[in-house]
């Protein structure tokens, strides 16, 4: 186990930034909620005091004149859809103007996969000086080989149909503060799928893209504006213990800025996490999200699981294995410290994706996912867990899942 432990601490990244630079529209925290205060006595470990018996950072760190603290640091994940990916990320985090200014992020990472995908990103949510302004930012390259399985919710008929195609995402929103935690803003959303193979429609096979698209599509493309509506107070992005995340956005693509076609979509997402019991440090977290499209959306641009922002939805089941023109999602995570250290943590989850049926425009029977994991503090500053999940969904569906983030 310890150079398991080892080669993971080398190898993995956390995606979260510094201890100063945490919370992304977080408020001041709540002095008054005494949680695990036995806890607190105790001195908290991470891997790195494990493995090394002395205080060890896991990161190249640098202040810039931009208030941003940055970390450049390697990365290593697995998903059953493209296998073990191995790569770097640079993260920057910070307080732009006084101290008490809400803190900014940024963060730009690539990997390479085991079975030859390519990934490239760049997202952050960037604060003005002021505070009165947010932007936030989502760019993507992905070359890869994803499946699907057709339209609607699991059925014993679905059958696998290999893809192949690259994607570019440029997703910019400014946003202006409303009042306190709320803010309200505009945006521009621009996805082109390209160089897209339908390996079993080369084959001379019907299938679901090319049926619903009315031919074999080598690009698809969608571009379209929004407006939407954002409410933060969470403690830390990747492992938060206290506080809400709401979102709204109702995005229109429109043929006249370079759409396909012309069509609409809303994304609604809610997430809570009280704490249970009610003084203790276990959290038992709720993430609610409605995905609805309206009109002729592309196949690929269709409601899909694990394609939410993070790509952390509907663990027990392939990214893009349940897909529909509306989704509904839920899931639940209780998370609970196994030592009073921190070093050791475990969750347990369950999630419930409803999908509309392509014939009915009904939902039907919901897909339940279930599972799971063991945490491993990876730097007790940051409060970044190794996360190893293994997740289960019906039909035979399941996959191991490991990363450095919690998945909402």
């Amino acid at each position: 186990m310890r150079n398991i432990l080892l080669l993971a601490a080398t190898l993995l990244v956390s995606s979260a930034p510094r201890a100063s630079g945490e919370q992304t529209f977080a408020t001041e925290p709540d002095s008054a909620i005494a949680v695990g205060a036995e806890a607190d006595e105790v001195p908290q470990r991470d891997v790195f005091d494990l493995l090394f018996k002395k205080d060890v950072e896991p990161e190249i760190s640098a202040t810039t004149r931009t208030g941003l603290s940055w970390a450049i640091l390697p990365t290593f994940s697995y998903n059953p859809v493209y296998g073990v990916a191995l790569g770097l990320m640079a993260t920057g985090a910070g307080q732009r103007g006084s101290t008490r200014a809400r803190y900014s992020s940024l963060s730009v990472s690539g990997n390479v996969s085991t079975t030859g995908q390519v990934q490239a990103q760049v997202r952050g949510d960037l604060f003005s000086v002021s505070g009165e302004y947010l932007m936030k930012g989502d760019f993507r390259y992905l070359d890869t080989e994803r499946s699907t399985w057709g339209l609607g919710p699991l059925s014993e008929d679905q059958e696998e149909y290999p893809m192949d195609f690259t994607l570019y995402r440029a997703y910019a929103t400014i946003y202006r503060v409303a009042s306190g935690p709320v803010f309200v803003g505009l945006g521009y959303h621009y996805d082109e799928f390209n160089e897209i193979v339908d390996q079993r429609a080369e084959q001379g096979d019907i299938t679901p893209f090319t049926t619903y698209s009315g031919g074999a599509l080598v690009q698809t493309v969608a571009s379209g504006v929004s407006i939407n509506v954002l409410g933060d107070t969470r403690d830390n992005l990747v492992n938060t213990s206290q506080g809400y995340y709401l979102s709204m956005s109702f995005r229109n693509y429109l043929k006249n800025l370079g759409s396909d076609t012309n069509w609409q979509e809303m994304w609604v997402e809610m997430r809570v996490y009280p704490h249970v019991p009610k003084r203790s440090k276990n959290v038992l977290a709720f993430w609610l999200y409605t995905w609805f499209s309206f009109g002729p959306a592309p196949y690929l641009n269709l409601p899909s699981n694990g394609w939410d922002t993070y790509g952390r939805g509907g663990r027990g089941y392939l990214q893009g294995r349940i897909r529909g023109a509306d989704q509904v999602y839920l899931e639940t995570e209780y998370r609970w410290a196994l030592t009073r250290d921190g070093l050791w943590g475990a969750v347990a989850f369950v999630n419930l994706i409803s999908t509309t049926n392509p014939e009915t425009q009904v939902f039907g029977k919901a897909d339940v996912g279930a599972g799971v994991g063991l945490r491993i503090k990876f730097n007790k500053r940051a409060n970044t867990n190794l996360t190893i999940d293994h997740g289960w969904g019906r039909d035979g569906s399941r996959g191991f899942f490991l990363g450095m983030s919690e998945a909402f």
